[in-house]
């Protein structure tokens, strides 16, 4: 490779000449204001990663989305998480291109049942598009989702096949997120670990709490299965408690989080670990699912009376927090929650197929709120929150078979994550597509009470872990394989 020391002097002397005329082309844009253009090298530098280092770009910045800063409004309507979304458009164009030029599909991950249903929901979203009741709206949220599929789900995937770029990406999360969590804290405790001071305290990294725990919860298990399986993860013994230490920070995060829903989707995420644990069959599962549910749509009635006879509403004491979560009487919270459901219920009602367009329930909604449902924090605006459901919303923003195809997406990740587990003969297979499982168990239940996955913060991590165990299933089930890679440069 040419050196500077091996060039002629003629491109020496271009060479200082040119980073000469640089830099005082820097220093007067500086001192007449023009400060944004300085970021133009880091633009560049970043340009030149995609497409000679695209493996690692895409895994860093994706990675990196706990830190990434959200701006609501660029103009026009438009909102970017920096510096992590630009790089994210960039690489799904170059990927794009590249795979018009170059690219083909494998036909065995085609024929992947999670595969099969990523499709099916991704095609159904931009078909409710072409149906939207605001166009525009719809075509820029379905053109994000697809981005994240693309570069998040199926590029990895490709990346994947190569075992220890799974744990690669895992270890750089883990670490941005215990960042996070740590400059969180550390702010959180000038205030005593308030419940007030909770709910902005992760700006400007999370606009909420809830989303702040959400993610936080994609990491716990990376971090807890790391700790109790250093040898068989590649760690030495004596890391063993430093992973241990940053497990414990972070489910600290989530206790002083106040984040309900998050402290029971962790409940309910060890619940599908013992399951897995157990071998239970997941068709098993499933069956005692519809039961339950027939169950409780056959006793809905006993079960809102006994409801109704909690008044606990949110407290600073951890207790009173915990008992308030079942409050449908006088916590606004909940109330509130309630009201956006029956919203979502109410416009699939009158939108069946299609429901309203992606991204349009908040714009939307408001028209279907009843004035005996609303509560002290309801408004028209819909400027606080979503419907407070991934189901809720794609079911009101996509129809009937937009709610059926997540949860489709949801239960073929669940069965194969089950059978991967249950089958396979490699013990850190077996772990990580465990770890895999639990992480997006987490999201999978707070997705009944929250909605978030149109955010870089918790899209990337639900969709990389989906890549993960369909990458586990197709690639690396008989054990580690390492050696069916291919250059991912673009």
């Amino acid at each position: 490779m040419a050196t500077l020391s091996t060039w002629t002097p003629l491109q020496r002397q271009l060479f200082w000449l040119g980073l000469t005329a640089m830099s005082l082309g820097f220093v007067w844009a500086y001192l007449n204001g023009w400060v944004a253009i300085l970021l133009l090298p880091l633009v560049l530098l970043v340009g030149l990663a995609l497409v000679y280092r695209t493996e690692d770009s895409v895994l860093f910045f994706g990675a990196l989305a706990p830190l990434s800063i959200n701006f609501q409004d660029l103009g026009a309507g438009l909102g970017l998480a920096l510096p992590t979304e630009p790089v994210y458009i960039l690489a799904f164009l170059a990927i794009s291109v590249w795979f018009v030029l170059y690219g083909k599909f494998d036909p065995l991950v085609l024929r992947h049942p999670i595969v099969l249903a990523v499709l099916a929901y991704l095609s159904w979203l931009w078909l409710a598009t072409a149906f939207s009741s605001m166009p525009m709206v719809s075509f820029k949220f379905s053109l994000a989702r697809t981005w994240y599929i693309v570069v998040f789900f199926f590029f990895v995937l490709r990346l994947f096949r190569q075992y220890n770029t799974i744990h690669r990406f895992l270890k750089w999360f883990a670490v941005f997120t215990l960042i996070l969590v740590m400059v969180t804290l550390v702010k959180h405790a000038a205030d005593g670990f308030a419940r007030s001071s909770s709910y902005g305290i992760s700006w400007p990294f999370f606009p909420d709490h809830g989303m702040y725990a959400a993610a936080i919860a994609f990491a716990v298990p990376i971090l807890a299965f790391y700790t109790f399986n250093a040898r068989s993860m590649g760690f030495s013994l004596p890391w063993a408690p430093v992973l241990g230490l940053g497990l414990a920070i972070l489910l600290f995060g989530i206790l002083v989080s106040y984040t309900r829903a998050t402290w029971l989707s962790l409940i309910a995420a060890m619940g599908v670990f013992a399951l897995m644990k157990m071998k239970v069959r997941f068709g098993y599962i499933v069956l005692l699912l519809l039961a339950g549910s027939s169950v409780a749509i056959a006793q809905q009635d006993q079960i809102l009376y006994a409801l109704e006879a909690n008044k606990q509403g949110s407290s600073d004491e951890l207790e009173g927090h915990v008992k308030s979560v079942s409050n449908i009487t006088t916590d606004p919270s909940n109330l509130e929650r309630i009201n956006r459901w029956k919203c979502a219920g109410r416009m699939v009602s009158e939108r069946p197929l299609f429901g309203f367009g992606p991204g349009t329930y908040v714009f939307q909604y408001a028209p279907f709120q009843k004035s005996s449902e609303l509560t002290i924090i309801s408004t028209h605006a819909g400027d606080l929150g979503d419907a407070h459901s991934e189901f809720f919303s794609a079911m009101s923003e996509s129809g009937y078979p937009g709610f059926f195809f997540l949860v489709i997406l949801v239960l073929a990740t669940l069965w194969i994550g089950f059978r991967l587990v249950a089958q396979t003969t490699s013990r850190p297979v077996r772990i990580t597509a465990t770890l895999a499982i639990f992480g997006l168990s987490t999201y999978y239940f707070h997705a009944l009470l929250n909605n978030y996955s149109q955010y870089d913060k918790i899209g990337v991590p639900f969709w990389v872990f989906t890549a993960i165990v369909v990458a586990l299933d197709l690639y690396h089930r008989a054990g580690v394989n390492n050696s069916a890679h291919e250059p991912a440069s673009l």
